[in-house]
């Protein structure tokens, strides 16, 4: 893990109620990858007086539970970062805290819309956003587990479905800690299979969280984009694409924390995998997602990655490497 460092006592904005927008993230969008946040981020972004700058992982992914990390260290991370590489953002010599330096990407980022509220989405480090921003309203999205996982795979991101699971795990786990410390009226959850049953009704409670009106426009994202008009059959797609016993194990891995939500299990007493199951599972995982890499970046690229990712930042192999790689994965952006 990078060198970390104490927040200086100053380090967090002074932020009133009064603070212009551009300051901080009117509210964040939380939730796990594959639960369909870049969607609501898109309809976000429809209602004339809502900006959505889109994923601002670059702000908290680096961080670990507490402190900052050096600002060398930070900034040498950036330059690798896909998405910070593509913003091109201004030098900031003036920050001389990993702090400042975030909040000041920020204010570029927002400093591009004149809308009355900007928002972003963070999938990693969001409880550490008010850190950074003490007073971030939240939206959090939540899917079926089993969906996630499975649209995890078809990502090539993992082998199987249950090793997939992680991904849901981290985030809900994530985020019944954060809310324990957000006042009821700065955080809202909304069901991703009750978006596209009643988007009227859930995107109304998104707008009242942010002090707005819901607007018929936001609806029509579709047509600025590469996705399809919300349709209901979208969801709960799991009983037909996953075996019975993966939904199984995944339900025993999950059920405390999907039964808050509202789903149900598949079985009522799930059993976890057992131990030739879970070395089976580890084993497809492995060789499943090789081969995804495989046919994305090709054997020797994929090769090279596996040795060079454990080389320091600044090691020109490695950014050499992830340069090529980046340059492959934004061919493939939706």
């Amino acid at each position: 893990m990078p060198a970390q460092t104490k927040p200086a006592p100053d380090s967090s904005p002074k932020q009133t109620s009064g603070s212009p927008p551009h300051d901080a993230p009117s509210y964040v969008l939380v939730g796990p990858l594959r639960a369909g946040t870049t969607m609501l981020h898109l309809i976000l972004n429809s209602h004339p007086q809502i900006a959505s700058v889109g994923e601002f992982e670059e702000a908290v992914t680096i961080l670990d539970n507490s402190g900052w990390p050096k600002l060398d260290h930070y900034r040498n991370w950036l330059s690798q970062h896909r998405v910070a590489s593509a913003r091109n953002y201004a030098p900031q010599p003036q920050a001389t805290t990993y702090a400042q330096h975030a909040q000041g990407m920020w204010r570029q980022l927002a400093s591009k819309h004149g809308k009355k509220v900007i928002g972003c989405n963070i999938h990693s480090r969001f409880d550490r956003v008010r850190d950074l921003w003490p007073k971030t309203k939240f939206i959090h999205l939540i899917r079926d587990p089993r969906d996630v996982a499975n649209s995890c795979v078809g990502m090539g991101w993992y082998g199987h479905p249950v090793k997939a699971t992680s991904i849901w795990l981290d985030t809900a786990r994530r985020w019944n800690t954060l809310a324990k410390s957000i006042p009821t009226q700065d955080r809202i959850v909304i069901r991703y299979e009750d978006l596209l049953k009643n988007p009227e009704h859930e995107l109304g409670r998104c707008c009242e969280l942010l002090g707005l009106s819901y607007h018929p426009d936001m609806l029509k994202f579709f047509e600025t984009s590469t996705y399809e008009p919300l349709n209901p059959k979208l969801a709960e797609q799991w009983p037909k694409k996953m075996k019975p016993r993966t939904a199984e194990i995944i339900d025993a891995l999950c059920a405390d924390l999907m039964k808050p939500y509202g789903y149900p299990l598949s079985t009522p007493n799930p059993k976890h995998a057992k131990p030739l199951e879970s070395i089976s599972i580890t084993i497809k995982n492995r060789i499943n997602r090789f081969r995804w890499r495989v046919a994305r970046y090709g054997f020797l690229l994929t090769l090279k990655w596996a040795m060079v990712k454990r080389f320091p930042l600044t090691n020109p192999l490695r950014m050499a490497t992830i340069r090529q790689i980046h340059q492959i994965d934004t061919q493939h952006l939706r």
